[in-house]
């Protein structure tokens, strides 16, 4: 029984070792809608997300806060500070925005069921992007 838990629970971790860990998302399409008031033009709404898997709470892997898609090991990179950081790094570098409006995070943290130690801590940043 513990050999297969023991299993379980490399294959949950392998699982998201292989998966992206941050991502970054951008919608342009607002069909001529105006997401902003004034006299300013609407690049897009953006949304960043950095999410990690720990044990004891220390961080075994998470999300890259500089490049979408990668993944750092031993290192906790989830936290707001770094998720403002990832959105305004990459809405001014993918957008050419010079403001963000609206802006917006959510935590979530969570027991990865099948394993008895591991956790799965996640945080999700979004706003609109100005120029």
């Amino acid at each position: 029984m513990m050999k297969k838990l023991a299993c379980l629970a490399a294959c949950a971790v392998a699982a998201f070792a292989l998966s992206a860990c941050s991502s970054f998302e951008i919608a342009t399409n607002t069909n001529n809608v105006k997401l902003a008031e004034g006299d300013v033009e609407t690049r897009g709404h953006v949304n960043a997300d950095i999410w990690g898997v720990y044990v004891f709470g220390l961080p075994v892997i998470s999300g890259s806060s500089v490049d979408p898609g990668k993944c750092v090991v031993f290192s906790d990179t989830v936290d707001t500070s770094n998720a403002i950081s990832f959105l305004t790094r990459n809405a001014q570098k993918k957008l050419n925005g010079s403001t963000i409006i609206d802006v917006t995070s959510e935590r979530t943290t969570g027991w990865l069921v099948p394993t008895v130690f591991f956790f799965y801590r996640d945080i999700q940043v979004s706003g609109t992007v100005l120029k």
